[in-house]
C-alpha cells in the first residue's frame, strides 16, 4: 500500500483530537482528585493554565442520601 501525504486538515483534525483526548484524561485526573501541580507536573501545562482552563469546584461534597 502506498504511502500518501498527510494533508494539512487531516493533520490539524489529528491535532484536535488529541488535544481533546488530553483535556478528558485532565478532567478525569481532577475530577478524581489530582491537584492542579500533580497534573503540571506530569504534562507540563503549568498548574495555573489547568486551573484557569479547569475550574473544578473544590470543598465538601454532599453525600448521596
Amino acid at each position: 500500500m502506498p504511502d500518501r501525504a498527510m494533508s494539512r486538515d487531516d493533520a490539524e483534525r489529528i491535532v484536535k483530537e488529541l488535544r481533546q483526548i488530553k483535556n478528558l484524561l485532565i478532567l478525569a485526573a481532577l475530577k478524581r482528585g489530582a491537584t492542579s501541580d500533580e497534573v503540571d507536573y506530569a504534562t507540563g501545562m503549568g498548574a495555573s493554565n489547568i486551573r484557569r482552563l479547569f475550574p473544578v469546584k473544590r470543598g465538601k461534597r454532599r453525600s448521596a442520601v
